[in-house]
């Protein structure tokens, strides 16, 4: 085994003099296995990372090179790309990357900066940068949310693929990884369990209560104690993961919206033991042929619109002889006689001769009178109740709203109304300070309109 090189990595100005064609800006993490350095590449107008190696042993130079190679053939907006590779005029290797303004996974699921609707989000193209790295026959053996980048934009980006931990705990690249396709779908699951359960999945295995149970279920799935029934390949939980959160919102919807009914659920099959002789075949599934919809001629649309046109008319004709009847009997309101109080008391305009042969009229005591029917009382319109069967609605409406946008975060605070609704329990006072703003743009309108009311 031939010696190192040298037992100090080289500084900034000694990397800039060996590597002319970047400018190296600072060193920013220094290991016992190697440096990494933070430079600009004039040529392209773009900022890289620089790793540089300490010589590994002979027999472990050639095949260093063959999975640095396998590693640049990575291409995926989800994985940070390899630029270069290669050993400088002072004889030191070094590792050529993308650099990646952001931060690791692990500090931002320790700030709760990872909601449940972005964890979501991240799971998906998790699965998919790994589905790319397993059909390239090529292992991660590091997968965990310290080799997982998340920049600006809240995209996800892979790192330390095809690396492994040293005796120090370190990421190495002299160490060649140890591990299978079942362990990254192991390491994939607990990943999963610590975006959503914003705790890391014990020794044992367990999943955390604190889960929603079809995401538990996924979860729990990756990190079966029998490899069998695990996942054979990150799309299956891509798939499972999709499938989950049509579960959950299929159960929320009956609580949401009286009178629905979730969808029956199929559950889905456990995989069949992997055969002994020959390895899972990993099949890209293909996306569904867009449906092509058949245009209206302009034949057909002429006749839309001159139908479109005639019912207009119609409406406003009906209109106009309505508005015009009312504007008549306006104006002639004070002309029309229906009855005067002085008639009362005239005689009848007969001919003497003709009121003669009529009967006379029965005379009635003075105590007899005529009784009149009582005027029909209707009940008042409870204008409190009225309000409040508005705000139910309102609220129920944009219960539908969430779950249409998929707002995971807001969906327990719309639940917590509607139960308090259903209780007849009265409006709180004050607001809480993490409620949705949908929500309290609701209960401020429903406290204005009873204040109207009053009380």
């Amino acid at each position: 085994m031939p010696e190192p090189l040298s037992s100090v990595f080289p500084s900034v100005e000694e990397l800039g003099n060996s590597l002319l064609q970047y400018e190296i800006q600072e060193q920013i993490q220094e290991e016992t296995e190697s440096a990494v350095y933070k430079a600009r590449q004039p040529a392209l107008d773009r900022q890289v990372m620089i790793r540089v190696l300490t010589e590994p042993a002979a027999e472990a130079a050639t095949r260093l090179m063959q999975r640095l190679r396998s590693r640049a053939r990575l291409v995926h907006p989800r994985i940070v790309a390899v630029y270069d590779f290669g050993r400088t005029h002072a004889g030191h290797l070094y590792l050529i990357t993308e650099h990646v303004d952001g931060r690791l996974l692990c500090d931002l699921i320790h700030e709760r900066q990872i909601t449940p609707k972005l964890a979501y989000t991240l799971a998906l193209q998790l699965c998919d940068a790994l589905s790319l790295i397993h059909e390239n026959n090529t292992i991660h053996g590091a997968l965990n949310t310290r080799t997982l980048l998340v920049d600006h934009e809240w995209q996800m980006k892979l790192t330390g693929i095809g690396m492994a931990e040293n005796e120090t705990g370190e990421l190495s690249w002299l160490h060649e990884a140890q591990s299978s396709i079942e362990d990254d779908l192991y390491a994939l699951g607990a990943v999963l369990h610590e975006m959503f359960g914003k705790e890391p999945l014990p020794v044992d295995a367990r999943v955390s209560r604190n889960l929603p149970p079809t995401f538990a279920a996924v979860i729990r799935r990756c990190v079966h104690p029998e490899v069998a029934r695990r996942f054979t390949s990150a799309t299956e939980v891509k798939e499972a993961l999709i499938g989950a959160l049509r579960s959950e919102k299929q159960k929320a919807l009956p609580a949401l919206v009286p009178g629905a009914s979730p969808a029956p659920i199929v559950p889905a099959a456990e995989p069949s033991a992997p055969s002994l002789t020959k390895p899972p075949r990993y099949v890209q599934i293909r996306p569904p042929t867009p449906v092509q919809r058949t245009q209206p001629s302009f034949a057909k649309k002429l006749d839309d619109f001159l139908w479109a046109c005639l019912r207009a008319s119609l409406h406003l004709m009906i209109f106009a002889v309505a508005a015009g009847i009312l504007f008549v009997s306006y104006l002639l309101k004070d002309k029309i006689i229906i009855g005067d109080q002085d008639s009362a008391t005239e005689e009848p305009a007969f001919p003497a001769e003709v009121l003669g042969k009529l009967p006379d009229a029965p005379i009635l005591p003075e105590s007899t009178s005529i009784p009149m029917s009582k005027p029909i009382e209707l009940p008042a319109a409870d204008p409190v109740a009225a309000l409040n069967a508005d705000y139910q609605t309102a609220v129920q409406n944009e219960a539908s709203a969430t779950l249409e946008k998929v707002r995971l975060d807001d969906l327990p605070f719309i639940q917590k109304e509607l139960l308090r609704i259903q209780k007849g329990e009265p409006l709180p006072a004050t607001d809480d300070a993490d409620i949705p703003a949908s929500l309290k743009r609701l209960r401020d309108d429903y406290r204005r309109k009873r204040a109207a009311i009053g009380p």
